[in-house]
């Protein structure tokens, strides 16, 4: 009996408890029920008129770079057209310094005639001095004796005197006129050397309006980069919040239905949904542009400025690092770039342009997945730009040649692993760009650190154990045929910072090689 009891006010609090729950479900359902379609409107309006101001910026952002290579082309021409100007003033400048150089040659051929003059005339004083002196020492008797041949040498010494003075007067006159001559000769050269000096072509008004112009819409164009990124970052986070009120809207909307039956399971998503992450974009692009960045420099976008301006030629530009496609976080080598690359190529179609462009590491992955991975697969590189290539350990010695494993790093202290270092080369074959890239754009310096084989020669040692200056390796590479290449060194006078130097110099070259295989 006690037991039916207790069963019985267990079950009426059970069903008081579910009351109260169920009555605090609904409290808290009212209270989420924040969201309305004013509101999603609302954010809609934002994000669309968001998007707006972030297509109207990137358009005069491209605008602007249009304008600014168009800018930079104009100076070059004109720069050129102007030293053609200057080829007769360079010659008359040439011709002026020749002749500033026979003056003074003349010059000195009257100073030494003017000389020899004074030499004569020291001599001849010299000789009356002494006759007088040894007249002064005679006795009086022996002085009236010898008084007129002593006053007759006296006299013939005086008279060479004067001609000697008489030969050195239109001398001195000639000096003075070659002098004057020589000022003006190096007043006229110093005249002229500002029409052919290089420094001061910039200061001719026709080029110099075009620099004050670029310079304008460079800072314009730096300002809408800013004003872009604030843009992008407010876009972002107000598409976050619209689609954080539409997921709360369908929720309560999906509250409110109460459906008959429990929703079924989400099925799996299909395989291709895995590749979706390679975030090839929707559609299909006519090229496709990867810029990949190495160790010292993560985000040479930074840089280049390629994006907007690739994309306006519809292409589609994907960005990565050199040992990977998540902003530089991966193995310590390329080969997980490498591969991931595979895959992207795979999605991408056949008739689509591959264009390849990296900086350091990153130049050395460019090789690798344009010669082994495209290669491999098929498929053409159209065009494959490198910027200071190196390989692992950072040498550029390990992506130039094919080694046999790494070679190490010259030590300008030991002489034992500068030899390791050359023996690593010689031992090793150059790399082959392979024919499966049309073009093969190369540039490199060799003056600072960047690759930490950078110096132009090592101490090592010879056969014999003699220490002798060996050069490192070079950032040439082979070609195949079938393959166009331009490769060369670029020389910044040994610019610790010349790596740098070398990617912001080619950010103004590389859109110009790069309209022929984006149209």
């Amino acid at each position: 009996m006690a037991s039916l009891t207790f069963h019985k006010l267990s079950i009426c609090y059970t069903k008081a408890h579910l009351h109260w729950l169920a009555l605090f479900a609904c409290m808290l359902w009212g209270t989420a029920q924040a969201v309305t379609q004013t509101q999603i409107n609302t954010s809609a309006s934002t994000v669309k008129q968001l998007k707006v101001d972030v297509d109207e910026t990137e358009a005069a952002i491209s605008s602007l770079e249009k304008s600014l290579w168009s800018l930079d082309k104009q100076i070059l021409d004109k720069r050129k057209t102007i030293r053609e100007e200057r080829t007769s003033e360079r010659k008359l400048f040439h011709e002026a310094k020749r002749d500033l150089k026979r003056q003074s040659f003349e010059i000195e051929r009257i100073e030494k005639d003017i000389s020899l003059v004074d030499f004569d005339i020291d001599i001849v004083q010299r000789d009356k001095d002494r006759d007088q002196q040894r007249h002064a020492d005679l006795n009086v008797l022996k002085q009236r004796l010898a008084q007129s041949d002593y006053e007759s040498r006296q006299k013939d010494y005086q008279t060479q005197i004067l001609a000697l003075q008489k030969k050195k007067a239109p001398l001195q006159a000639e000096l003075e006129k070659a002098k004057a001559k020589l000022a003006e000769l190096e007043s006229l050269l110093e005249a002229q050397k500002g029409e052919v000096d290089e420094s001061s072509l910039d200061n001719d008004p026709r080029i110099a309006s075009l620099i004050s112009k670029r310079d304008s819409t460079a800072t314009q164009l730096s300002s809408l980069r800013a004003g872009l990124k604030t843009k992008q970052a407010k876009l972002s986070q107000e598409t976050s919040e619209f689609n954080t009120l539409v997921a709360q809207f369908k929720r309560e909307q999906s509250a409110k239905q109460k459906p008959k039956q429990a929703a079924a399971e989400p099925k799996p998503a299909p395989k291709a949904a895995a590749k979706a992450n390679l975030d090839l974009g929707t559609g299909e692009h006519a090229s496709y542009v990867f810029v990949i960045s190495g160790d010292q420099e993560p985000n040479i976008e930074n840089t280049l400025h390629l994006k907007s301006w690739v994309e306006s030629y519809g292409a589609k530009f994907i960005e990565a690092n050199w040992n990977g496609f998540s902003n530089g976080s991966g193995p310590a080598n390329s080969f997980g770039f490498q591969e991931a690359f595979r895959e992207y190529i795979r999605q991408i179609p056949k008739d689509a342009k591959l264009i390849l462009i990296g900086h350091g590491l990153g130049g050395g992955s460019a090789i690798e997945a344009a010669t082994r991975i495209a290669f491999s697969e098929d498929r053409t590189v159209d065009f494959l730009a490198v910027l200071d290539p190196i390989g692992s350990e950072g040498l550029r010695a390990n992506i130039v040649y094919d080694t046999k494993g790494a070679c190490t790093k010259p030590d300008p202290k030991n002489t034992i692993t500068n030899t390791e270092y050359v023996a690593c080369i010689k031992s090793s074959k150059k790399r082959m760009i392979t024919s499966n890239i049309k073009f093969f754009y190369n540039r490199w310096q060799k003056d600072a650190k960047g690759p930490l084989d950078y110096q132009r020669q090592i101490s090592s040692l010879d056969a014999r154990g003699k220490v002798v200056r060996v050069p490192t390796a070079s950032g040439r590479f082979n070609i195949e045929n079938g393959t166009e290449a331009d490769q060369r060194r670029m020389y910044f006078a040994g610019d610790e910072n010349a790596h740098k130097l070398l990617l912001a110099e080619e950010a103004k070259v590389l859109p110009k090689l790069l309209v022929q295989h984006l149209r």
